[in-house]
């Protein structure tokens, strides 16, 4: 299955110069409601599985899938692919209700 990240929900890091961690993302047909949310844990599960989570740039309409990533504080959370563009980036999408 694929799923389209629309929003997340982030909390501070500990380490200093490090941005905040991504705890939790909604995902959903359309940006306007997420009809799911899943914790970290579940979508590197679901990953694992061979499910797909990607976003879509609002403006760019450009498709950025979401990775497995591990913070140099050991903590597991998620990441965009690197493109060339920041509309579709995890960090600005907007926060889940």
């Amino acid at each position: 299955m694929q799923y389209r990240i629309i929003c997340t929900r982030q909390e501070p890091c500990n380490v200093p110069n490090q941005r905040a961690h991504i705890v939790a993302v909604g995902t959903g047909a359309t940006p306007d409601r997420y009809t799911n949310l899943w914790s970290v844990d579940e979508v590197w599960t679901a990953i694992d599985a061979g499910h797909t989570f990607y976003t879509v740039g609002a403006q760019s309409g450009k498709v950025a899938l979401v990775e497995k990533w591990t913070c140099t504080c050991r903590r597991r959370t998620l990441k965009s692919a690197a493109d060339s563009t920041t509309d579709n980036n995890l960090d600005y999408l907007g926060t889940c209700q």
